[in-house]
Formats: structure tokens, C-alpha cells, sequence
């Protein structure tokens, strides 16, 4: 990412308990991934903070419902709590992990992949993208597959093997 001004701000993850252990590993890299979208998105303003609560499936199809009028559960919710335009974002986007597990695994998709998808779909809302028409839900997966490239493997160079 070369140029690129990687925004200041907080991001966040929070786990409920009924989550039964599952945590988001390795955290740090995955924030590093999303300040890196957020760049290559040309974010110009401030970001105050970004709250990711990962949730079960029974208290996101609850917040669907309470704030959607939706009986289903859902893969991610996202909330801009910005009160004026130009201010920092603060925002809190809840994603249920077991949900996109099983989207995945009925659409044959890596749950990993998908994972970061819904991750990097929630910020891209935030920014002003949209999925209600044709044409805007494929500018939305288009900016999806570019912050996919930006998750590559690390790969080890010669330097950092141990010797024989």
C-alpha cells in the first residue's frame, strides 16, 4: 500500500460470552487488513471508532428484528452513530460467525474468505456503499474483491528461514 494514508481511529472486537470460545485470530492482522481497505478506499476523514461485536445466532435474529422489523437472522449489522457529516466515524457492527459459516458452507465458499467479506462489507456501508440495486451490489462486491487481495498469506523470504 504504497502512498496510501492508513487512517488513525480505533477498531475494535468484542466477543459475547455465547460464543462459546470463538475468537477472531489472529485479531491484529485482521485489523491491519481493514485500516488497509480503509486506505485503499482513499478515507479521508477522521475515524473515531469502529466496534465489531461478534455474536451467536439467537441475539442477532433479536437485533434484526428490533431494529429491521426482520424475523431471520442475519450475517452483519452495521450502525453509523455519526451525528453530522464530516464528523469522525463511530460506528458498531455486529457479525454473527455462525451464520456466515453456514452460508458458506451451503454456497461451497471458504469461511474464511467469507468471513472477511462480511467484515470488509460492513465498512464499505459505511462509506456509502450500497446493495439495494443490480448496479450498486456490483460496485459493492467489485470494492469486496479488492480488500480480498489485500489478505494475502505471508510468505517467508530466505532471511527469515532457520538454517540447516
Amino acid at each position: 500500500m504504497r502512498g496510501a494514508q492508513v487512517p488513525a481511529g480505533r477498531i475494535t472486537f468484542y466477543y459475547r460470552p455465547d460464543l462459546g470460545g470463538w475468537r477472531l485470530r489472529p485479531a491484529g492482522r485482521y485489523k491491519i487488513w481493514l485500516r488497509e481497505g480503509l486506505a485503499l478506499e482513499g478515507v479521508t476523514f477522521s475515524i473515531g471508532h469502529i466496534a465489531y461485536t461478534f455474536v451467536a445466532i439467537p441475539e442477532m435474529q433479536a437485533l434484526h428484528e428490533r431494529l429491521f422489523r426482520e424475523s431471520t437472522p442475519t450475517d452483519v449489522i452495521t450502525l453509523d452513530y455519526r451525528e453530522a457529516a464530516g464528523a469522525p466515524l463511530l460506528a458498531e457492527i455486529f457479525v454473527c460467525p455462525m451464520f456466515i459459516r453456514a452460508s458458506a458452507q451451503a454456497l461451497r465458499l471458504s469461511y474464511g474468505e467469507e468471513l472477511r467479506r462480511v467484515l470488509a462489507h460492513a465498512l464499505l456501508h459505511l462509506l456509502g456503499y450500497r446493495d439495494d440495486t443490480p448496479e450498486a451490489r456490483l460496485r459493492m462486491r467489485i470494492a469486496e474483491e479488492r480488500w480480498l487481495a489485500l489478505w494475502k498469506p505471508l510468505s517467508r523470504v530466505s532471511h527469515e528461514t532457520s538454517r540447516v
